[in-house]
């Protein structure tokens, strides 16, 4: 039945058009009225995001609230380093860690901590740990993480967070700058 020439239909792609309707399809364009309601609504639309966006930024772009306490400011405490402040209103301390990147807080393990850039650690006689508060060497207990959030320059704190502290790691790290 072959006679030299294609079988194959001669219209639109997979056949679901005629050549004409598929060369028009590109140009067919709604002809019916939408009516009022369609662009209103969207006006409508728009509105509510904004005023919905507006109230985010202006809500979201203030201090924390309570339970944060306003600990310090960055340029009280050590860059690159590890500065003990006390916490307002009780009688403990908090040890805010500006090395690593990230500025974090924790609950003072009752001695003097240092960052060591040697060995990237948290060091104190007898104790190691990570800079996320893992004890990795000495006898001690992990340090116990304090949420902290960071507005304008000021270091603020939840003090009434119960965070656990990380479990200890086996490594058996001794301080490489304290002695």
């Amino acid at each position: 039945m072959t006679s030299g020439t294609d079988e194959r239909p001669d219209f639109g792609p997979g056949g679901y058009l005629p050549r004409r309707a598929a060369q028009r399809a590109r140009k067919i364009v709604l002809r019916e009225q939408m009516g009022l309601g369609w662009p209103i609504a969207a006006v409508t639309a728009a509105v509510v995001l904004a005023i919905v966006a507006l109230v985010f930024v202006l809500t979201r772009s203030g201090p924390p609230g309570p339970p944060f306490l306003a600990l310090a400011s960055l340029d009280q405490t050590e860059a690159g380093g590890v500065t003990a402040v006390d916490l307002p209103g009780a009688p403990r301390e908090v040890l805010v860690v500006r090395a690593g990147g990230a500025v974090r807080a924790y609950e003072a393990p009752g001695r003097p901590v240092t960052y060591c850039r040697r060995s990237r650690r948290l060091e104190a006689p007898g104790a190691v740990w990570t800079l996320r508060g893992r004890l990795v060497g000495g006898g001690r207990e992990s340090l116990r993480p304090v949420p902290t959030r960071i507005h304008d320059g000021v270091i603020y704190v939840d003090p009434t967070a119960s965070m656990p502290a990380p479990p200890p790691a086996p490594a058996g790290e001794t301080p490489v700058c304290v002695s």
